[in-house]
């Protein structure tokens, strides 16, 4: 539980986007239906992620450069 929180908002956005995107893909398979290159959006979910995981890392909130 403590790593869900420790996410921040791309990450969540990424985790949320890979679920729904394995869901969408399992209804799609039980309707016996056909995406061309649905593949693709796991290499950008997990893209916008790893651009999470840099932002929290390198930008601190408390950061003010005025």
């Amino acid at each position: 539980m403590k790593f869900i929180q420790s996410l921040n908002l791309f990450q969540t956005l990424a985790m949320l986007g890979i679920i729904f995107s394995i869901a969408a893909q399992f209804i799609l398979s039980l309707i016996n239906k056909h995406v061309d290159n649905f593949w693709a959006v796991y290499p950008t979910w997990i893209f916008v992620f790893i651009f999470g995981t840099i932002v929290k890392k390198y930008v601190k909130p408390d950061d003010h450069h005025h």
